[in-house]
């Protein structure tokens, strides 16, 4: 599977709304450039949410033509509705894509654990590539270390991304014999350069969408066992970790890419909630050395 920093893609919109293909397509060289490990396309920080079948196909299909073999792809086939994500699972197999990351339904109600792992293999065997699999918050039967170690057994399931900021998740599901090649991501940037140290193979970042030369730092102080420096660093991003992720619609990252002159200021801008400030964020990016 692909190890290092994976960026969980941005999705820029047009004044109507629409995904912005052209400037996916900017980012994707940018990201090329930036040495990226790997981007995840059509997450939930892409807001897939807002998105039809149509638009998740295109965008998916532009980000794995632009890429064209220079960096992994990986595929989000998530939401509730299987038929589009079997579909997607199909569009990124023709496409050529390097893995997909399939999730567990986000209804309110938890369901069992062998109705969860059920689902997992259901989507894995379609899917026909490398899988990382991730459930949400509310699936804890799953996210548990022992709900892990059984998803690992699936066929087709690679790795396992694991969004909890708890300083001890990682030594607790490290405890377990997974399978060999089984690669755990860190998935929330608070909390990534521990879980790294402590064995994961990467991490699926939000904050790299502006700062990847700086993660893939943190990453490569990680790997070697540099706690000290990576915790220097850690303690460096904190602010900016922080403030990119104060809004779930990813409107602080899209400024601040903006801000930064790699995607255009367009018609309509993004513009910050009225809680956010916008001083707070430019700061956290001048803090982290980032030039805006």
């Amino acid at each position: 599977m692909i190890n290092g920093v994976i960026v969980d893609l941005i999705t820029p919109t047009q004044s109507s709304g629409a995904p912005d293909y052209e400037t996916v397509e900017v980012l994707v060289d940018w990201h090329v450039d930036n040495g990226s490990s790997a981007l995840l396309i059509g997450s939930s920080t892409g807001q897939s949410s807002t998105m039809n079948i149509d638009e998740r196909t295109e965008l998916l299909r532009r980000a794995l033509w632009q890429a064209d073999g220079r960096i992994p792809i990986i595929a989000d086939l998530g939401g509730d509705n299987t038929e589009h994500a079997v579909e997607l699972a199909s569009i990124a197999n023709e496409y050529g894509a390097s893995a997909v990351l399939i999730s567990a339904p986000t209804k309110e109600e938890a369901m069992s654990k062998n109705a969860l792992l059920k689902h997992f293999a259901s989507l894995a065997e379609a899917a026909q590539l490398p899988t990382l699999a991730r459930a949400e918050r509310n699936h804890a039967n799953i996210l548990s270390p022992i709900g892990i170690a059984e998803l690992a057994l699936i066929s087709g399931i690679e790795g396992f991304v694991d969004g909890s900021t708890k300083a001890t998740s990682a030594q607790e599901l490290l405890k377990f014999k997974l399978p060999k090649g089984f690669t755990l991501y860190a998935g929330h940037d608070t909390s990534a350069y521990r879980q790294m140290l402590a064995g994961y193979q990467g991490c699926i970042s939000v904050s790299a969408n502006v700062n990847p030369s700086l993660l893939l730092k943190l990453y490569a102080l990680a790997k070697a066992g540099n706690s000290v420096d990576a915790e220097a660093l850690d303690t460096h991003l904190q602010a900016l970790h922080l403030a990119l992720l104060e809004d779930p619609n990813s409107i602080p990252v899209k400024w601040a890419l903006v801000e930064m002159g790699c995607i255009p200021e367009g018609e309509h801008p993004p513009t910050l909630p009225q809680a956010s400030d916008y001083s707070n964020l430019r700061r956290a990016l001048r803090a982290a050395e980032i030039p805006v």
